[in-house]
């Protein structure tokens, strides 16, 4: 009786502690690149909200540029934002003059899914499409991240979005010294 009690504790706690860790896939489409340096003017566009079968997150695409441009002004202090999605072919030759690169980010995958209560992770996937000022893509970096099985408090995807954005970044940068 006293080894099934501890190997269900052993169960338990292995169960436990695997499932209360957030995990996370970044990955260079191409070779990965340095951007110029920190005095690189970027602008970002915001990217269609996503969507999960027939629910669209209406703040999704904010909440991706908010969290790219928290990690970018480490780097760089000039960072433009266009409120609203539009193709990269849109942009007008005068805004292209004033940058060096874009990024344009595309939301592949936004699910919510209330993990407090129905122990199945939030899960997100980035496409981070990366141009020069002459629309060529140089560069994209995917970003994948999955909640804990088990959480103590339900959050939403986007607080998947940190953590990898900060690699990505120090990925394209180099990292900060503190």
């Amino acid at each position: 009786m006293k080894n099934i009690i501890s190997v269900l504790l052993l169960i338990a706690s292995i169960t436990l502690f695997t499932g209360c860790t957030a995990s996370y896939q970044n990955e260079f489409m191409n070779q990965p690149s340095k951007l110029a340096n920190t005095s690189s003017r970027i602008l970002l566009i915001t990217p269609e909200n996503g969507t999960y079968e027939d629910i669209e997150y209406p703040t999704s695409g904010d909440d991706v540029i908010f969290a790219l441009k928290k990690e970018l002004n480490r780097y760089t202090p000039v960072i433009g934002v266009i409120p609203n999605p539009i193709p990269i072919e849109n942009l007008e030759e005068q805004v292209l003059e004033q940058t060096d690169y874009i990024i344009l980010p595309k939301i592949l995958h936004w699910e919510d899914r209330a993990t407090g209560w129905s122990f199945r992770p939030d899960r997100i996937e980035i496409l981070f499409e990366i141009y020069n000022n002459k629309r060529e893509l140089i560069d994209a970096y995917r970003i994948k991240g999955r909640s804990a099985y088990v959480v103590w408090v339900s959050k939403q995807p986007k607080s998947l979005l940190p953590r990898p954005i900060r690699t990505m970044c120090e990925d394209l940068f180099g990292k900060i010294q503190n």
